[in-house]
């Protein structure tokens, strides 16, 4: 950030000269940032001198802006204004929880929040905030703890550690597989009604490539439902729809309630995996790291 620093005015005397411009005022802003006007009056003196312009006309009783100090005042207020606003989201993040989670909605909603009321239990006084989210070089400015991210665990600014792998089922309702079923070949499972998802996820596994992975092509007649997204697609398996394929740690709630059944043993592994991430710039504080070793023994325990 040298080259930043050496091309910025002195901070202090942009939010002096913001306030002035703002009022009109060299008394006013002076009352309104708890110094005297001879100091408000330093500022924007030290201001000018560094930008070799003048910034305001000076009249009897007030003070106007030049067009040089016009065109500065809209800058520093959209940029004092974005800081302040970024400043004042951090705040409020960090008075509602204790520890900000970030993960996506299918990972929250068919893995986590079924296994967090243990961590509640454990940590009464720990109030946790889940976030939606998938971008990952955003973790510290936004202010998030921590994040779970499915892929090959190489991203830049950010400490990781390993969940658990993965592998992908293909999966159906067990009053599908009763109709339908058996699918004890490939090309019974390719005659089955696939469920897509037509939303691109370069993580995602298709139907195609899953297939493939077990030499056979989609036949040109396969009968297929399309959906962009997960959740919905997942749902429409759960009530009979067809085939569908889930990742093995997100499906065996669902399997274990008996609500979807492998229609095939048949496992294609994953190439991606589950970590848990966190900024590599900050320490974790107390709670977050009490809910980070309470998931890393709970993934111990999927595994």
């Amino acid at each position: 950030m040298e080259a930043l620093k050496k091309r910025l005015p002195p901070a202090n005397s942009l939010v002096v000269f913001e306030a002035v411009a703002r009022h009109t005022s060299f008394t006013r802003a002076a009352r309104e940032l708890g110094v005297t006007q001879a100091a408000v009056s330093r500022q924007v003196q030290l201001l000018e001198d560094h930008l070799g312009v003048k910034l305001f006309a000076r009249l009897h009783r007030s003070v106007r802006l030049t067009g040089e100090g016009e065109s500065l005042h809209e800058a520093v207020s959209i940029g004092l204004g974005h800081i302040a606003r970024a400043a004042e989201e951090l705040r409020r993040v960090q008075d509602m929880a204790d520890v900000t989670v970030s993960c996506s909605v299918t990972f929250a909603s068919y893995w986590l929040m079924s296994r967090i009321a243990t961590f509640r239990a454990e940590f009464r006084d720990v109030d946790i905030r889940m976030l939606a989210s998938a971008r990952v070089r955003d973790l510290a400015v936004s202010g998030i703890d921590l994040a779970v991210r499915y892929g090959r665990g190489t991203w830049p600014g950010v400490a990781t550690d390993y969940l658990f792998g993965d592998e992908v089922l293909a999966v159906c309702a067990p009053a599908y597989a009763e109709r339908h079923g058996p699918f004890d070949t490939l090309q019974s499972l390719a005659d089955a009604t696939l469920l897509h998802l037509a939303k691109f996820d370069r993580n995602w596994v298709t139907w195609e490539a899953w297939l493939a992975a077990f030499g056979m092509d989609v036949p040109a007649t396969a009968r297929s439902q399309y959906f962009d997204n997960y959740m919905v697609l997942i749902n429409a398996a759960v009530r009979g729809a067809g085939i569908a394929l889930c990742g093995g740690r997100l499906a065996e709630d669902f399997i274990e309630r008996g609500e979807l059944v492998r229609a095939t043993e048949r496992t294609l592994e994953s190439e991606f995996s589950f970590y848990l991430l966190y900024p590599d710039s900050r320490p974790l504080s107390v709670h977050a790291g009490r809910f980070r070793d309470w998931l890393l023994e709970e993934a111990r325990g999927a595994d």
